[in-house]
């Protein structure tokens, strides 16, 4: 007899007892071949018939129940091809083992533990799976009922299972689409969220990361997730990281969501990514993907909203100034972002003053791609009159420039004379004098407040918590006017 006919026979009572026990043994082998030959023939299909035949009268089949999920458990040692294969063809098993999972948790200590931890190894190995919803065969079935469980009255490890089956499910490229359209799935993954157990919010978010990254959904969720998506960034670890790479999906490719985002909740999105980017408690990559969706958010639609945000120009200079190999993103990140503000924020805006702050104390910083991005937010300022008024009026801006002139990098010290110079023909114009004037008495004055060009670029110093009012400017523009 062989191990796929010992599993056929359909004798209730203790002669299938009796065989179950001798196909669990016999299926438990090495032989990976063997078990992809076994699943193809069907022993998935047959082993799943039994589990139907014992379910009416579960208390009394226990034994039985534990002999299928052995052979199953054995039967999925087969390759990943031929596992994802049977996914395909009897996937619905899952359902017959979630209600055994139920079963046994709600029966409490009356419940068979071996049999549930049999069945939730089962279902370990199938929920990572990734197969296109359309090769799986009464996939609707299985969608709403998973949802089902979810929406339902079944226990949390239930529900934390059916979440995790639906979250590999969305990993595949071909499902987002289709699974975020479904009936009820985001009614589900909603109620997740908000869930007691930190496993089922987890799986939850990891959800909606994987339905942001298809375009498609983008816009649908940035208008309707994104308070779901928020209170996810307070939850567990996970959560929280799956949660702030759902926000940066959204605004990829779809202009419009950048505006979404910044406009709700009063800026909501932004402080939330803010105080990540600024919490010394989290990890930095996650501080860095929190500066570089800022800075994705930032553009001639948003500019001038993201610049009015309370601190964040304050919080952005400081951190422009971290230092260290690892923060040397995050500042150089924070840095970018000013500099996308100064190319659409003109001196007309009521924040272009903490705008001209922001820049003069991210020149202070050590991060040589952070003073790149200062420098060329200065260029950006000075190519407008208006704004090169303001910059001139603006105590601190010279001396900021003046440091940067002798900074060790090529491109920051060329550009920043570049800058100097064209606010220095403005000022030798209101005063009548030459331009070689105004910089000779720029040197000057620099050398008498005790900062030397050369001793500048040596005893650079990062202000207290770097913010623009903690720096002291003894040298500004407008002792020349």
């Amino acid at each position: 007899m062989s191990h796929l006919d010992v599993t056929r026979s359909n004798d209730i009572g203790n002669g299938r007892l009796k065989k179950l026990a001798v196909a669990a043994k016999a299926f438990n082998h090495n032989d990976m071949r063997k078990y992809d030959s076994d699943v193809k023939r069907g022993a998935v299909a047959i082993v799943r018939s039994i589990l139907h035949s014992c379910s009416m009268s579960f208390s009394g089949r226990s034994k039985e129940i534990q002999h299928c999920l052995q052979i199953l458990l054995n039967l999925y040692r087969c390759s990943e091809e031929r596992l994802c294969a049977s996914f395909c063809t009897d996937g619905i098993i899952i359902l017959d083992l979630l209600e055994i999972i139920e079963i046994n948790y709600r029966m409490g200590k009356k419940g068979d533990i071996p049999t549930l931890v049999l069945a939730q190894r089962i279902i370990d190995k199938l929920s990572i799976i990734r197969v296109p919803l359309s090769m799986v065969n009464e996939q609707e079935q299985l969608l709403s009922s998973l949802i089902g469980n979810i929406t339902g009255c079944t226990g949390h490890l239930v529900m934390n299972m059916s979440m995790k089956i639906l979250a590999s499910l969305s990993e595949h490229s071909k499902n987002k689409q289709a699974m975020f359209i479904f009936p009820m799935l985001m009614e589900a993954v909603a109620l997740g969220a908000t869930y007691m157990f930190e496993s089922v919010r987890e799986e939850s978010a990891r959800i909606i990361m994987n339905l942001s990254v298809e375009p498609k959904n983008r816009t649908e969720l940035a208008r309707s997730a994104l308070g779901l998506i928020l209170a996810l960034t307070r939850g567990g670890q996970f959560s929280r990281v799956y949660a702030i790479q759902a926000l940066g999906h959204m605004p990829s490719q779809i202009p419009i969501n950048k505006v979404i985002m910044v406009n709700y909740g009063n800026g909501v999105v932004v402080t939330v990514l803010l105080q990540v980017a600024s919490s010394l408690n989290t990890d930095t990559d996650l501080r860095v993907l929190s500066t570089r969706i800022l800075g994705n958010l930032t553009c001639q639609a948003t500019a001038v909203q993201i610049c009015h945000h309370p601190s964040l120009l304050v919080t952005l200079s400081s951190l422009a100034c971290l230092e260290g190999e690892k923060l040397d993103k995050v500042a150089s990140n924070s840095a970018l972002i000013v500099k996308k503000i100064a190319t659409y924020v003109r001196s007309s805006d009521t924040c272009h003053r903490h705008l001209l702050q922001a820049m003069v104390t991210m020149s202070y910083g050590k991060s040589t791609a952070a003073l790149v991005w200062t420098v060329k937010a200065f260029t950006e300022q000075v190519a407008f009159p208006e704004d090169r008024l303001s910059m001139i009026g603006h105590k601190g801006i010279l001396s900021a420039l003046t440091l940067l002139t002798n900074d060790e990098n090529d491109f920051v010290r060329d550009h920043s004379l570049d800058a100097l110079v064209k606010l220095a023909v403005d000022v030798s114009m209101a005063r009548n004098v030459t331009v070689d004037k105004v910089l000779r008495s720029v040197a000057s004055n620099s050398q008498q407040g005790g900062l030397g060009l050369q001793q500048n670029r040596n005893k650079r110093q990062s202000p207290p918590r770097y913010s623009p009012k903690s720096v002291a400017f003894d040298v500004d523009f407008a002792s020349y006017l």
